[in-house]
């Protein structure tokens, strides 16, 4: 499988207000994401504009500083996996095929011939998006949902919780119910990667691919919930500011 652009990668569009700072990017979401971001944008150099993100997951490379943006799976069996779901099936076999090749780019568009024995998958995926000069890009370091509907001090959200609190706030009405079956299963101690698996054959896989997608980015960017109408938070602030700096 060949690829010639970083659009036909596995990717997530994400509607939020962004901010960025240094190489870093924080997604803003809800109500409440203008304020926040005005918040950010009184301190230095942190650069706020609301936009449709486009989010490439990669995995990280042993042998280099930087990832492979995926775009597909060969299994050893000979399936070709293009879609969300490669991420967690890479999660479930990594280790029993380690040879399934793992297509996709790097960050300088090269295609290099790698397996799943190649990453480090003690790491977790990487979220990263360019920025306005095509050959540069902006790691997502945090995602914050700001919403006046939160009361309390600033909330850190579990990765299943915080792909269903985006569900929520991305998919729409009609989608809904779905979303809450999902909760419901999770509530329960089912995980959110065991409660789409179950409904994967019976499930448009436009939706599948949009809910596959946000638990993929829940577990690559820690997710926060908070009111800055009520507690402006320098920790939202600091998630960029504190960034570790790109390594390539």
């Amino acid at each position: 499988m060949k690829f010639t652009s970083f659009d036909q990668l596995l990717h997530l569009d994400a509607r939020c207000v962004l901010a960025t700072a240094q190489g870093a990017a924080l997604l803003i979401f809800d109500d409440c994401a203008p304020a926040l971001a005005r918040q950010l944008a009184a301190h230095d150099k942190i650069a706020c504009t609301e936009t449709v993100a486009r989010i490439l997951f990669g995995l990280p490379i042993l042998t280099a500083p930087f990832p492979l943006f995926v775009g597909a799976v060969m299994t050893e069996r000979n399936t070709l996996l293009d879609q969300m779901s490669a991420f967690a099936w890479i999660e479930d076999n990594y280790i029993e095929q380690p040879r399934a090749e793992v297509f996709g780019l790097t960050p300088f568009g090269e295609q290099p011939v790698l397996f799943a024995r190649d990453f480090d998958m003690d790491r977790p995926v990487e979220a990263w998006l360019q920025t306005s000069q095509p050959t540069r890009w902006a790691r997502v370091v945090g995602a914050a949902i700001a919403s006046s509907r939160h009361t309390g001090e600033l909330q850190s959200l579990a990765p299943d919780e915080a792909a269903l609190a985006l569900m929520r706030l991305d998919l729409p009405a009609d989608a809904q119910p779905f979303v809450e079956a999902l909760a419901k299963d999770v509530a329960h101690g089912v995980s959110l990667k065991a409660g789409l698996r179950q409904r994967r054959k019976t499930t448009d896989p436009a939706l599948m691919r949009i809910c596959d997608a946000w638990r993929v980015f829940s577990r690559a960017v820690g997710v926060v919930r908070l009111n800055p109408l009520q507690h402006p938070s320098d920790r939202v602030k600091d998630t960029l500011r504190l960034a570790p700096p790109k390594r390539w």
